[in-house]
């Protein structure tokens, strides 16, 4: 069989390799040849390896064959041992074979500690994004000991986005996060400390646009820090994060005027905090609102007049939201694109017409191509409003599916 590859330089071959953007592709192209197994592998970026402790034997020959690494990735199974990890020694061999490295991800690399992240962090200087996870380490071990020398952090200098799962001590990372002036992404899953203190020690012109709190104990004191120094703040996530509430929430919709991206999941919002939000954040096009019973359609009718840039929103678990609240969209919000609540409303173009509905039993019905409608005002002021008839909580399917039906033989009926 001929080969026509053969007359084509190594680079030429690499630059083809380079078009191969899955993994797969690139091992089913290493096995067609010796040659094409080495140009494969020099010319890979990304490497994934569970590093136990029977990998220890082949570092040397697998970083020396894929010698052109950005992102690493090492993990180990999430039952085994610490024992079964990789161990500073070997931390120190990886990075001194990988110099440009930009991206690091440690998940359960439980038998590293902080002299091995010492010499890590003088190996990798042009590190960009930084994510451990399940890991036993501190920050001492990337970060200087004497207080005056923190401005001088390597690793701190190039990075944007830092990820932190479970860590044990959040305290021993702040001054991470206080070192990162160029810190774009912040991701803080889980953990038993509180994060408030490290929040507030968030220089006041952060460059940070997207921030995650998922399962970590903040207050409002915490996302009332993040509010006022990051006001460049774009995609904003908080789930379960809490006893965070109305007064954190004003916080961010007084601030953070350039958002685009809020979720909500968990947190017990009302009128007065999402009212803010919703004025004063004219680009918001995002919006997830979960597991609250304090959003109600009074919340849903302030969203719709005030949200007119929103081409997104998804309500899932806010019991008190009934068909009427979900009824306010069909005038609100003229850029609305799509609502999911169980089913989906799919709103299409507006400008040229409403598509489709899909119930809540999941059953889609055609509608005829209407002009866009004008809304009718804005909410005055919010009163209650009873669901107890139109809550889908109660009553039989049947019951259910005719309450869907006639909410949108209404939504048909305002759009005409």
């Amino acid at each position: 069989m001929i080969d026509y590859t053969d007359s084509l330089p190594d680079e030429c071959l690499a630059l083809i390799f380079n078009f191969l953007t899955t993994t797969n592709d690139r091992n089913n192209a290493s096995l067609v040849s010796h040659r094409w197994l080495r140009i494969q592998a020099q010319t890979r970026t990304r490497l994934s390896l569970i590093v136990q402790s029977e990998l220890r034997p082949f570092i040397p020959s697998i970083f020396n064959r894929f010698n052109s690494l950005i992102h690493l990735v090492l993990r180990n199974n999430y039952y085994c041992t610490s024992v079964d990890s990789i161990n500073d020694n070997d931390m120190i061999l990886i990075t001194s074979m990988c110099p440009n490295l930009t991206r690091l991800e440690l998940r359960q690399c439980r038998q590293l500690t902080d002299s091995g992240m010492a010499v890590f962090s003088k190996n990798c200087k042009k590190l960009k994004e930084f994510s451990c996870r399940d890991c036993m380490f501190s920050d001492l071990g990337i970060f200087p000991t004497d207080v005056k020398a923190r401005p001088n952090f390597r690793a701190a200098k190039s990075l944007k986005v830092i990820e932190l799962w479970h860590v044990d001590n959040e305290r021993l990372f702040e001054p991470l996060i206080i070192a990162s002036k160029n810190l774009t992404s912040l991701t803080l899953i889980g953990g038993d400390g509180s994060w408030d203190r490290s929040l507030e020690m968030i220089p006041n012109d952060s460059c940070l646009v997207d921030v995650c709190l998922d399962g970590v104990n903040v207050t409002d004191v915490g996302l009332i820090s993040v509010a006022q120094n990051c006001r460049a703040l774009k995609k904003l996530s908080l789930e379960d994060t809490g006893e965070i509430g109305d007064e954190g929430l004003i916080a961010v919709g007084k601030h953070c005027v350039n958002l685009q991206e809020l979720t909500l999941d968990g947190v017990d919002a009302s009128y007065v905090s999402l009212q803010v939000i919703a004025t004063n954040c004219q680009n918001l096009v995002s919006l997830y609102l979960s597991s609250s019973d304090t959003i109600t359609d009074v919340e849903m009718l302030c969203i719709a007049d005030k949200c007119t840039a929103l081409k997104f929103l998804c309500i899932k678990k806010c019991h008190e939201v009934s068909d009427k609240g979900i009824e306010a969209f069909a005038l609100g919000c003229p850029n609305l694109a799509e609502i999911r609540r169980k089913g989906v409303i799919n709103f299409g173009y507006r400008a040229k017409a409403v598509n489709a509905i899909t119930s809540d039993s999941g059953v889609q019905e055609h509608v005829e191509e209407v002009p866009l409608a004008a809304t009718d005002g804005a909410v005055t002021r919010p009163e209650r409003v009873s669901t107890t008839s139109t809550s889908s909580r109660n009553g039989d399917p049947y019951q259910t599916l005719r309450r869907a039906h006639e909410s949108f033989l209404i939504f048909n009926k305002h759009l005409n």
